[in-house]
């Protein structure tokens, strides 16, 4: 997939990330860790079917529970009888299936117990997600297993006119708002997020997968349209040589020589101007460049290939990068925070190269972005770039038939425009 999706990955993992937290397990001496993030949102109840965990629930009782804050695995067992030999037992037997150090705070455990005076607990099960568990069997013969539930993959569509925030209007819609930021990786090259308007519309075919009903998992966008006015862009997801990305109606790749701008999530604080009142020296003066407010810490990205030209500072520009992406174009991002590449290195794009900061002259964290074309700066905003590599001819026709599918089902999405996801 192309290089932008990496800079995806950071904002992505920053929204979906899980605050760590520290689990012990008392096997002998103590061992803190910090687990790693869950993969999903914790689930707040257990299913209770007939047969759960494929365990047989005739003549057992299930009881469900959280891991709770400063919990061990010695401690959850030994408080329903299980003596730290046959723990010690198990974590052994868990070696290579499951390591128990990397359970966390908040996540669903169950205990299942003999439906009968003894009330023993032969079953401790730990939730790793809503797909994966463990099963611990606490009565000879010892054992652990990992079991998993049926993944269900479906196909839904949806169509929200933007009113406010594209996230906000997404999860009112039913849909998974996280489609929100998987429509601002596909259209970063084409559709300038920063001039979206309220009474816009996106359309989108999307597959996604639920497990016992609830999401799971990262959705898949299969086709979107962006509709703006009389502008309309469509994107169809389609493979080709064991390569994936997104084309327009006739084939062309949706991706570009240049990211629309350095940053994900901002908003545009002052743009290109020959003549602007400038904040700190109270002049009026040009403003040659993009500024994107930001908080302080914002990644931000290379918008293209290309090799670091400068990376330093002076005391108008504060600290910054200029990048040489080939003989016509060259890019420069000033007030970081923070450099994160040196003089003469060679940066992708998406590549994060700094962070949003205030040095030199500015009165607040944002990046002021500067684009040059043969020598001379220039409104990137009103340039058009050329796309990458189109469909091949060999794929041509499976193209067609598969970009008319899509198109036809995002009609049908729009038609019915009623901000309600259909399966």
């Amino acid at each position: 997939m192309n290089k932008g999706r990496k800079a995806w990955a950071i904002g992505a993992l920053t929204v979906l990330a899980i605050s760590a937290v520290v689990f012990t397990v008392d096997l002998g001496p103590r061992m803190e860790y910090v687990p790693e993030p869950a993969f999903v949102q914790a689930v707040d109840t257990i299913p209770d079917p007939p047969g759960a965990y494929g365990i047989p629930m005739s003549g057992f009782l299930i009881e469900q529970e959280h891991v709770r804050k400063g919990s061990t695995f010695g401690d959850l067992l030994s408080a329903h009888g299980i003596g730290y030999p046959v723990v010690d037992s198990l974590v052994r037997l868990a070696e290579g299936v499951f390591d128990v150090k990397r359970m966390q705070v908040g996540r669903p455990i169950a205990f299942v117990f003999t439906d009968d005076e003894a009330h023993e607990l032969r079953y401790f099960v730990y939730e790793v997600d809503l797909v994966e568990h463990v099963v611990f069997s606490t009565q000879a013969p010892l054992g652990v297993r990992v079991g998993r539930r049926e993944i269900d993959t479906q196909v839904a569509q949806v169509s929200v006119p933007v009113t406010g925030a594209l996230y906000n209007d997404l999860d009112q819609a039913g849909a998974d708002p996280m489609l929100s930021m998987l429509l601002a990786e596909i259209y970063a090259w084409t559709v300038d997020f920063y001039r979206i308007q309220k009474g816009d519309r996106f359309t989108l075919i999307f597959e996604e997968q639920r497990v016992d009903g609830q999401r799971y998992g990262r959705p898949k966008i299969l086709a979107a349209r962006y509709e703006s006015g009389d502008a309309v862009r469509d994107a169809y997801f389609f493979e080709q040589d064991d390569q994936a990305d997104y084309f327009d109606p006739e084939g062309n790749s949706l991706r570009k020589a240049f990211l629309q701008a350095p940053l994900k999530f901002s908003r545009i604080s002052s743009g290109f101007s020959r003549r602007r009142f400038h904040p700190v020296q109270k002049r009026f003066k040009a403003h040659l460049g993009t500024d994107y407010a930001a908080p302080y810490g914002t990644p931000i990205l290379a918008v293209g290939d290309g090799v670091v030209e400068k990376a330093g500072y002076t005391g108008g520009n504060g600290k910054y990068v200029k990048i040489r992406h080939n003989g016509t174009y060259s890019t420069q991002y000033l007030h970081m925070r923070k450099i994160l590449v040196n003089q003469g290195q060679r940066v992708a794009q998406g590549d994060v190269i700094g962070e949003v900061g205030s040095t030199g002259l500015a009165t607040g964290p944002h990046v002021c972005f500067r684009f040059w074309k043969n020598g001379s700066q220039v409104d990137h905003r009103r340039e058009e770039f050329p796309s990458a590599e189109p469909v091949a001819t060999a794929h041509r026709a499976r193209f067609v038939r598969e970009a008319s599918r899509l198109m036809a089902e995002l009609d049908e999405a729009r038609h019915r425009a009623d901000q309600r996801v259909v399966f």
